[in-house]
């Protein structure tokens, strides 16, 4: 009697570890998933909207090419070919580094006072790299030495790496 209680308390032990498993693997798929999605503030209606057959008080209406959905696919934007961009290549001083995209924010260096924006938070845009060293916050331990700069001009006295992966900051 007592190998019974023993095997039957071994198997809820087992079946729980496995409940818990499986409920964790779920939990990761959803969650790969929801980084995939982002939620789309305002879908376009067209078309009349039209009573819900089931309910008399439920309005749905119709969504562009028949789409019912809250979430769509988030759209990473392709390079922008360098024919199609005002780039700048120089070299300079390295005068400054602000590592605020850290915490959410822009990181960007600068160089003989200009400013060039090297990472934006969270931002999934095309972007160039930081060359001669081994992350972008290493670039601090570098002020005062030389970096060749290629970026895009953005046309207000600043640069940015953004646009082309193409675009870099070189330690010399």
């Amino acid at each position: 009697m007592r190998n019974i209680l023993l095997l039957g308390a071994f198997l809820i032990v087992v079946l729980t570890m496995i409940l818990f498993v499986m409920d964790g693997k779920q939990s990761e798929d959803a969650g790969a998933a929801q980084k995939k999605m982002i939620p789309v503030t305002q879908p376009e209606i067209v078309g009349e909207k039209r009573q819900d057959p089931v309910s008399e008080e439920a309005i749905v209406p119709e969504v562009d090419r028949g789409e019912r959905s809250r979430i769509a696919p988030v759209d990473v934007p392709e390079p922008v070919p360098l024919s199609k961009l005002k780039v700048a290549n120089f070299t300079g001083k390295l005068e400054k580094v602000d590592v605020g995209c850290f915490a959410d924010g822009e990181c960007y260096v600068e160089v003989d006072g200009k400013h060039i924006t090297a990472i934006m938070g969270w931002s999934q845009e095309t972007v160039g790299q930081v060359q001669g060293v081994d992350g972008f916050g290493d670039l601090e331990s570098h002020i005062g030495e030389s970096v060749e700069v290629y970026a895009q001009d953005t046309g207000d006295g600043t640069y940015t790496l953004y646009g082309n992966e193409g675009f870099y900051i070189k330690l010399k």
